[in-house]
């Protein structure tokens, strides 16, 4: 099966992009496992169609040592199978701890292996790869790395970041798939973004465009491969899916990482 990991900075698209490749596939026939790997639970959101959550943390706040797998999967739209790892209250605990359960809960269930789904897609913030939201990588999960983008330095600074993870886990079977560029402009640097993924030995899987599409879809729950199927944001994201069901990991090479120093440098010499 295909395991593909969003990563990115906070606010970059990355549920934009991992949400709407999860409804592709499931509208393309796919057995589909959603995980949200983010505090905030705003990932599955857009396939519940309103439907109440419940999250894993819900249960594990509670005591339970014993969660069984059925109780933390939420069924969305187009029979997708969706969990949200959630967080503690604000201020109150590590914002890792639910992700690592949500992980540690896959792997003890034995769900990636049974042979139930064809999919699944990790949504993972990635502004900090602390080992709660290192979790997808850590225990190989994470078969192809997606970093969502933009031209903006600290998009680009996250970027980075994430491939010291990737480098750490790598015999895991981890690999990076490369980087998608998301709501791009006709002012958007791309050369920038380009330059940038050769330095660090990628490719530029996608320039997703910026789409008013995307917004009247997020503000209906919905994806806009469901919502606006001809729009070019969805037309974008549906080549994108079929680019990374097409791609081999273990043919990927590993990243390379820019040094802090190197990587500040980089910015100002091509920007």
């Amino acid at each position: 099966m295909d395991q593909i990991a969003i990563y990115g900075k906070g606010g970059i698209g990355k549920s934009v992009v991992a949400t709407n490749l999860s409804a592709r596939y499931a509208m393309a026939g796919e057995r589909v496992l959603h995980v949200g790997c983010d505090p905030k639970v705003d990932s599955a959101v857009r396939l519940l169609h309103g439907k109440k959550l419940v999250t894993v943390m819900d249960l594990a706040g509670d005591g339970a040592e014993d969660i069984p797998f059925a109780s933390i999967v939420n069924r969305g739209r187009h029979d997708i199978d969706c969990i949200e790892a959630g967080g503690p209250e604000p201020g109150t605990g590590c914002a890792g701890r639910g992700v690592a359960r949500t992980i540690e809960l896959l792997g003890e269930s034995g769900a990636l292996e049974s042979g139930a789904y064809d999919v699944a897609v990790f949504d993972v913030l990635g502004d900090v790869v602390c080992g709660g939201f290192a979790s997808p990588l850590r225990l190989g999960f994470a078969r192809k790395v997606v970093i969502v983008v933009s031209d903006q330095p600290m998009s680009l600074f996250a970027a980075n970041n994430i491939t010291r993870a990737i480098h750490r886990y790598a015999s895991n079977g981890v690999g990076l798939a490369g980087l998608v560029a998301n709501s791009i402009m006709e002012t958007t640097n791309r050369d920038l973004i380009l330059r940038f993924a050769e330095a660090l030995g990628t490719r530029v899987l996608a320039f997703l465009p910026r789409d008013p599409a995307v917004m009247e879809a997020e503000n209906r729950r919905h994806t806009v491969s469901e919502w606006a199927p001809e729009s070019s944001a969805a037309c974008a994201l549906a080549e994108l899916a079929k680019v990374l069901r097409d791609l081999d990991p273990s043919a990927q090479p590993l990243p390379r990482t820019l040094s802090e120093d190197d990587f500040f440098r980089f910015v100002q010499g091509v920007a």
